[in-house]
């Protein structure tokens, strides 16, 4: 096992701020090795100091099997694509194809991307920031097919976007005009929606009983009955429990419709870090983050020297 320590700088605010930490990025850049963004990294712990004393929130997407089979459907999309692509190509052109040297299927972690919330890089003891090298979130294209007006067909350009974990699909246009454009396509959604949904009111009812001699209230269920009760133990076999114990339309992890500038809508909440009045230091807990993808959100003024954060970080994740 091999645990790699990182260390971040929050800038100066005044105000309630998120940003993001890629560790599969920064991890790269630390052992100056690629290291895959496709798996599940453990955080041991750190520590946390801040002078204003102010929170520190950190979030990470849902850690359930849904989230990684999301992440696994948009990740069979990108290879078959990519060798279909070439494929096609290689039957055209004599030139030999081959993907980039470092090629690896990356995604954001929700709307706000990096963006909304700006990147966190790793820096050495003096604060500068670790030698970086190209990091390009993958880029999926849906081709448009052409679509009739006025007697003649129009081709469409195809749409090019790019991938989160959470968080609904960001688009403009429609797909009846033949102008859908996506800039952002969530997972957790595009799996929901790919789905059937559970029937309801499925019931198997049985259809023997046992006759046991134990003076047993549950062993008495079965001495004697008629058609009254059998009546009423069918009824609460269908009624019972006939509906799933989570929301069939809403999904954790893809759940509001629109980007939320509120720390972690459509995350799991990790750690609540709060320093210590006297010293400004806090421990961090231990917590585990699917694709290393983390949003860290400082509440409040925490003033002109900004924060700190050390984690401690297995190097090498665990793949799904």
């Amino acid at each position: 096992m091999v645990v790699t320590r990182l260390y971040f700088e929050i800038p100066a605010q005044t105000s309630d701020t998120q940003y993001t930490i890629d560790l599969a990025r920064e991890l790269s850049k630390h052992h100056r090795s690629l290291i895959r963004q496709k798996q599940i990294f453990t955080v041991y712990g750190g520590i946390y100091h801040d002078s204003n004393n102010t929170d520190l929130q950190i979030s990470t997407a849902p850690h359930y099997w849904v989230t990684k089979r999301s992440i696994n459907r948009g990740f069979k999309a990108w290879k078959k694509q990519i060798s279909e692509a070439m494929n096609n190509v290689s039957d055209t052109d004599s030139s030999p194809l081959r993907s980039g040297k470092w090629s690896d299927f990356k995604v954001n972690l929700d709307p706000q991307g990096t963006s909304g919330a700006a990147l966190l890089e790793a820096k050495d003891a003096n604060g500068s920031s670790l030698p970086a090298g190209e990091w390009n979130y993958t880029t999926l294209t849906m081709p448009r097919p052409d679509m009739e007006n006025n007697g003649t067909y129009v081709q469409f350009p195809s749409d090019q976007f790019d991938l989160m974990i959470c968080g609904t699909s960001s688009s403009t246009g429609s797909a009846t005009n033949g102008d859908l454009n996506y800039s952002r396509v969530g997972l957790i959604e595009s799996w929901v929606n790919s789905r059937p949904l559970p029937e309801e009111g499925s019931v198997d009812s049985p259809n023997d009983r046992d006759t046991l001699s134990f003076n047993d209230p549950l062993t008495a269920m079965f001495y004697t009955g008629d058609s009254d009760e059998d009546a009423k133990i069918i009824e609460i076999i269908q009624d019972e429990n006939d509906t799933p114990p989570y929301d069939l339309d809403l999904l954790y992890g893809a759940k509001y419709a629109t980007s939320s500038s509120t720390h972690g809508a459509d995350l799991q909440m990790q750690c609540l870090v709060s320093p210590d009045s006297q010293t400004g230091t806090a421990s961090v807990n231990g917590f585990q983050a699917i694709c290393g993808l983390i949003r860290v959100t400082c509440l409040g003024n925490n003033g002109s020297a900004g924060s700190q954060l050390i984690i401690d970080v297995e190097s090498n994740g665990v793949g799904f």
